[in-house]
């Protein structure tokens, strides 16, 4: 079987417009509504007073305090969490210690039971 070559044209390029070419269409319902809220929503966020402004400042610290103090307190949790966590693991740490120390003297007899026979042994003397 013998390969074929075959030449490939270059492919057919469509002219496409930019997506924000074409104008925003937008329905005279819509156009009446933004242009009543639009001047509304400004005017709201430019006329806060100095009164308004120094409120929502105090209500900011206040929030930021209140979330200190959270955060120290967790803190504290945390600590004290972490420190009954130590003193566990340490105590489990003395336990499995002791707990070695138990079965090494169990195992230590058991050797003594195997190698120190009951019975002491009769030396026999032999001639050669």
């Amino acid at each position: 079987m013998e390969m074929q070559q075959v030449r490939v044209g270059r492919a057919s390029q469509v002219a496409v417009p930019p997506a924000n070419a074409a104008p925003l269409e937008i329905s005279q319902e819509m156009r009446q509504q933004l242009a009543r809220d639009a001047p509304s929503r400004i005017r709201a966020g430019c006329a806060a007073s100095a009164e308004e402004l120094q409120m929502q400042v105090e209500a900011k610290e206040k929030v930021i305090q209140e979330q200190k103090r959270m955060l120290m307190q967790q803190k504290k949790q945390h600590e004290t969490t972490q420190r009954r966590f130590e003193e566990m693991l340490t105590m489990f740490k003395t336990a499995g210690d002791a707990a070695a120390v138990k079965e090494c003297e169990e195992k230590l007899a058991n050797e003594k039971m195997l190698l120190l026979p009951c019975k002491p042994r009769k030396m026999e003397i032999i001639r050669l």
